[in-house]
């Protein structure tokens, strides 16, 4: 129910997503079909033409893929998970968000990262959750183009002699007030004016739910706020769950052979 408020909430900016490579499609047929009652269009430029159409039909059919992917799971399904695969989907969601509020996306996604175990589906929605968050924020704050920017970095860390990945999504908005951060994770608490306080809740329990922890923090130049930093982390598989799926891919080889 949670992504489907998710992506409730996006649906005009899916919407947009979407307008974009179908004005194309239509704009190269048209111009197809013109120049061949002309007589103008040759084989090679109606290759041309056919090749970037094909490139804009795949690309919606991507924004599609993603969105049922993202919804259709009913039942949490942990497994074992390659960070960047988990950053590439939420990137791929979240971006269309940030395009709306025409914010610039960087990530950085550390080398050669454990797996983790995980949901994926949950993991992405609580990135794509805190990148739309940040993107909102940076709107309201009415930042100039070139302040206008949300950095996601996913690198590794030790915390308590545990290994884990730590997942930070930083904004240039104007920060929290000191009874929002106190009563952020809240059930019902919201600063928004028209927020129902329910996503970075369930967000917070998303994360506990994998054994790991959330936190936000402002960020100063001096004594002014320049944005907010919400961040996470997650421990790494152990060594026997990563074993366990390596037992059971050299089963399945085995199987197919």
């Amino acid at each position: 129910m949670s992504r489907l408020v998710t992506m409730g909430e996006m649906a005009s900016s899916v919407a947009h997503e979407l307008n974009q490579p179908l004005s194309a499609i239509s704009n190269y047929c048209s111009g197809m079909i013109t120049r061949v009652k002309n007589g103008s269009l040759s084989e090679e430029a109606l290759l041309g033409a056919l090749e970037k159409t094909a490139h804009q039909a795949q690309r919606a059919g991507q924004v599609i893929h993603r969105i049922r992917s993202f919804v259709k799971r009913s039942e949490p399904n942990r497994a074992l998970a390659d960070v960047s695969d988990i950053v590439s989907e939420a990137v791929e969601l979240g971006s269309i968000e940030l395009k709306r509020h025409n914010v610039r996306l960087s990530h950085h996604v550390a080398a050669r990262l454990p797996k983790v175990k995980v949901d994926s589906i949950l993991i992405e929605q609580v990135l794509i959750n805190l990148m739309k968050n940040g993107a909102e924020s940076i709107a309201n704050a009415q930042r100039p183009a070139h302040q206008r920017m949300v950095e996601l970095r996913v690198v590794p860390r030790k915390i308590d002699a545990t290994d884990v990945i730590e997942f930070s999504v930083q904004d240039t908005g104007r920060g929290l007030s000191p009874e929002a951060l106190e009563r952020l994770f809240q059930a019902f608490f919201s600063t928004k004016s028209e927020g129902m306080g329910i996503g970075l809740n369930l967000c917070r329990s998303i994360v506990e739910s994998h054994h790991g922890r959330m936190q936000a923090e402002n960020l100063y130049n001096g004594p002014e706020v320049t944005g907010c930093n919400f961040s996470f982390w997650i421990p790494v598989a152990s060594p026997r769950s990563r074993l366990n799926s390596q037992r059971y891919t050299n089963t399945d080889r085995r199987n197919c052979a």
